[in-house]
């Protein structure tokens, strides 16, 4: 089940890719399962709710207790409804991944992007050292190397989520070894850590 999870993912990313498009923020974050479509595709929006539960409104307000006024802010919000299944019981055929959120993605050809918006932890070393350097379909491998590390349940290969950028590189460090040359001569607090 992991490969063929994993096998999704990077043929994703490779559509994308030959596309010409760079995804951008590539992240489990940003991984759906699709619903199993046999299960629910017959049934009216009664017949869900009846199944599971219709969700109620919450009213959306601000910490002061002044009223919302901005039309970009729903007037209400709604927990989740479970439609699927605990993983464990997700079959072989059911588990088609989606690669979404393509906020960020943008063409190389058309664009230069030199900001990285990709959480701390997947970030590719380039866009910390290299901040002239526009980013290349080579950003979105090093987060897709990350995240099938990490669905493969080792956990997260960096620790970035609750440390700062050089912690993420010491970890780096840690576990490839030594920056290249250009990029160990920039990174101020080099002197930190043992290789």
């Amino acid at each position: 089940m992991l490969l063929s999870k994993s096998a999704q993912l990077i043929m994703a990313t490779a559509y994308a890719h030959r596309a010409g498009f760079v995804h951008g923020d590539i992240h489990l974050g940003n991984v759906l399962l699709q619903l199993p479509g046999s299960e629910l595709d017959h049934l009216s929006i009664q017949q869900v709710y009846e199944r599971n539960y219709k969700p109620d409104p919450c009213p959306v307000t601000r910490t002061d207790g002044q009223p919302v006024f901005s039309l970009s802010v729903p007037k209400n919000v709604y927990t989740p409804n479970w439609l699927g299944k605990p993983s464990d019981e997700v079959l072989l055929p059911e588990a088609k991944l989606w690669l979404a959120d393509f906020g960020t993605a943008f063409n190389p050809s058309q664009e230069t992007r030199l900001l990285s918006y990709t959480h701390l932890q997947n970030r590719p070393p380039e866009a910390v050292f290299d901040s002239t350097k526009p980013l290349t379909f080579s950003s979105d491998i090093w987060s897709l190397g990350l995240m099938v590390w990490e669905g493969m349940g080792s956990g997260p290969f960096m620790s970035g989520f609750l440390f700062g950028e050089n912690e993420v590189i010491a970890d780096q460090v840690d576990a490839l070894g030594p920056l290249p040359h250009e990029w160990w001569e920039k990174w101020e607090t080099r002197t930190n850590v043992s290789t």
